[in-house]
């Protein structure tokens, strides 16, 4: 009997540390935390980025040749219209513009890549600054979601600073069974080399870190919780199910054992 006491205490204890508290489920608990960080505007362009580019000026013909190839019968600069009417920064850190020909973008933010193309304009097709419209902003980036999270894969995100909440969310949330005290963010850094860091997402305060805003090419890592790995189930029902099956089954042996 003493025997079987110790194993039903067993039990409980096993039910106690393999349900997942709501605590652990729950974005952006109030930590009493001032929210200071804003998405940095100032990113520079890297090889195998996707650039919008739109040039207007008061001549029209040079205005039908500057938008040649591209679908000038909308005003939409967002989703996938933005998305096929970028340029991608080719291996040589170059963009190549109908008319102004090669110009280099790795290295550059916007507003410096934007007065790049206005001074181009200038040296060339137009005599006044005012007469050159010129919009730069980054077509979205990519971003791989692995892990605990509803679809694991290489998400499109059509923001020029998306957030990890948002990458998460376009690849079906974070799983029960997912840290999300401890996700990995991986960042590769101009030079190449590698950065990571570890956020805790059921803190307001993560909203302050500089890994919060995504960039191109982040890898984003769910792990999961040890309740997955000792597979007692992610619910108290499903937890009690299994944890009532195996002591259902200990009982049976310990009374045949008694006969």
């Amino acid at each position: 009997m003493k025997k079987l006491t110790v194993f039903l205490l067993t039990i409980g204890l096993m039910v106690m540390q393999s349900c997942i508290p709501t605590k652990k489920l729950i974005y952006l608990q109030d930590d009493n935390s001032k929210i200071e960080n804003t998405p940095s505007e100032n990113y520079r362009f890297k090889k195998g980025d996707l650039i919008y580019i739109d040039i207007k000026t008061r001549d029209e013909g040079l205005n039908a040749l500057l938008q040649a190839g591209r679908n000038r019968g909308t005003n939409n600069v967002s989703g996938e219209n933005l998305y096929f009417t970028a340029y991608m920064v080719d291996k040589d850190g170059m963009i190549e513009l109908p008319v102004l020909g090669k110009m280099r973008a790795e290295g550059l933010t916007a507003p410096e890549l934007k007065e790049n193309i206005i001074n181009k304009l200038l040296e060339s097709q137009l005599r006044n600054r005012q007469d050159a419209f010129v919009k730069v902003m980054p077509a979205g980036i990519f971003v791989t979601v692995l892990g605990e999270v509803g679809g694991t894969g290489t998400v499109h995100i059509f923001k020029s600073h998306p957030n990890i909440l948002e990458a998460i969310a376009l690849s079906g949330d974070i799983k029960l069974t997912g840290n999300r005290t401890d996700v990995m963010v991986i960042r590769t850094k101009a030079g190449g080399e590698k950065e990571i860091a570890h956020l805790d997402l059921t803190k307001r305060s993560v909203m302050n870190s500089p890994y919060f805003y995504l960039k191109n090419n982040d890898i984003i890592y769910v792990k999961p919780l040890p309740q997955k790995t000792i597979g007692t189930g992610t619910t108290l029902i499903q937890t009690l199910t299994t944890i009532m099956s195996i002591t259902s089954f200990a009982i049976s042996l310990y009374l045949f054992s008694r006969r």
